[in-house]
């Protein structure tokens, strides 16, 4: 049995549609620090890497870690999604971890861009704030239903914003990893080289 390893393909179709359409608002350069319009000019960048369908795949996977490495606070977000595992594993097995997460996520995304399907988005002016983060509000909206509702968080890295979640529709997309990051440790005996194990396998494209 294929261990449950990738996030919700619609959470991910939604978020990456949201992060290539992010682009459509309106440019204030007046506040080009403000989480609203970093949220804008990720999706500048993702439009370059949707548009071009000459790009072949291992092309389309260094645009994708890019995009990753730049935007995302990997960091952040792979210690979250290991939950209370992350605090017993040894600094070896945190490398690879970390390695192993970023190729993973690259991996998901790249063979998911090509399936962006034009739709448009909406990005709320301004933020809220949540404790050290900051919510920045969205809409997708799309040909054909009604629209998705998505939150994006932020928070301040080393001087520069950061995304640490997509929320779709109230549901975490980093939530929902985590619960299947612990559910392949939990359903091998607490072992974490099990989920590492599986990892590589959707890394390599084995199920």
């Amino acid at each position: 049995m294929p261990l449950p390893l990738t996030v919700s393909r619609r959470l991910l179709l939604t978020a990456l549609a949201g992060l290539a359409l992010v682009a459509a608002g309106p440019v204030r350069a007046a506040q080009a620090a403000a989480p609203d319009q970093f949220i804008r000019e990720v999706g500048t960048d993702t439009l370059k890497a949707l548009g071009d369908r000459s790009l072949t795949q291992e092309k389309r996977e260094g645009l994708v870690r890019t995009l990753l490495t730049n935007h995302l606070d990997l960091d952040a977000v792979g210690r979250f999604c290991l939950g209370r595992y992350s605090r017993g594993i040894t600094p070896e097995q945190k490398k690879e971890y970390d390695a192993l997460f970023e190729d993973y996520l690259t991996k998901v995304y790249a063979q998911l861009l090509s399936q962006y399907n034009g739709e448009t988005l909406e990005v709320r002016d301004g933020a809220k704030a949540a404790g050290s983060e900051s919510i920045v509000e969205s809409q997708i909206n799309r040909q054909s239903g009604p629209p998705i509702r998505v939150e994006w968080k932020t928070h301040e890295k080393d001087g520069k914003p950061r995304v640490t979640d997509v929320i779709v529709e109230g549901v975490s997309m980093a939530f929902t990893q985590r619960q299947q990051f612990e559910s392949v440790i939990q359903n091998n005996g607490g072992k974490i080289d099990a989920l590492f194990a599986a990892m590589k396998k959707q890394i390599a494209g084995r199920r």
